[in-house]
């Protein structure tokens, strides 16, 4: 592989083209205490979504049971992705939206749904000064928050130190670069993701098969209007 690819779709879509399987006892265990059921079709949604990207960078054998994390402070069954078939793996859901991203070298993605959200604190003084003068404050945010958070999953990032890490270089555009790891990141209608790479990123959408559909970053996605699809 000379680049990372990463996936966006909508929940919903995920669902109805990818097949089905088990997720594990712990990734089981893990779902089915999360009380709405949306929460449930995220998190399974993201699993099986990480699996097909493995298979897709060929990692032919993968199934979502196969996904492991570990904490590295409490070496509990969540935290960061283990490699899986000699790959690095990342995942993310959030509110009808779930991301997977997949490399040679470790990285991390992160995906947010559209919301009035806003934690100025996590923002730098920079950040915050773009953010007043942004055209969309809210999809300003998003594009910070999302590249912060991949960055803590590729492991160049603390989630405690948000507020001192720049990551926009414009309120609708990342830094290039954080920690060695390249920034990229796609705004769709509904959502954004942010992915930290060591590789350049390829940014695929998922077909109506199940296909691999590359898009542009930061590009709206020409086939996202009809049946829910990213």
């Amino acid at each position: 592989m000379e680049q990372s690819i990463v996936v966006v779709a909508t929940t919903r879509h995920a669902l109805a083209v990818l097949p089905p399987g088990p997720l594990g006892r712990s990734a089981e265990s893990r779902r089915d205490a999360l009380r709405r059921p949306a929460d449930r079709d995220d998190f399974t949604a993201a699993r099986l979504l990480a699996a097909h990207v493995l298979r897709a960078a060929g990692a032919e054998e993968v199934v979502a049971a196969d996904l492991r994390q570990r904490c590295e402070v409490c070496g509990g069954a969540h935290g960061l992705p283990r490699p899986v078939g000699g790959l690095h793996v990342s995942w993310s859901h959030a509110h009808g939206w779930v991301a997977a991203a997949v490399s040679q070298a470790r990285l991390g993605v992160d995906v947010e749904a559209e919301r009035e959200v806003n934690l100025p604190g996590v923002l730098t003084g920079a950040e915050r000064a773009l953010l007043a003068s942004a055209e969309d404050p809210a999809c300003a945010f998003r594009l910070a928050w999302t590249a912060k958070e991949a960055c803590v999953k590729a492991g160049v990032a603390r989630l405690g130190d948000f507020a001192e890490l720049d990551v926009l270089a414009a309120s609708d555009a990342l830094r290039p670069s954080h920690g060695g790891f390249l920034l990229s990141s796609r705004v769709l209608r509904g959502a954004t993701a942010a992915a930290a790479t060591v590789e350049p990123a390829r940014w695929s959408a998922l077909g109506d098969g199940g296909e691999l559909v590359p898009v542009a970053a930061s590009a709206p996605d020409p086939r996202r209007a009809v049946g829910g699809r990213a």
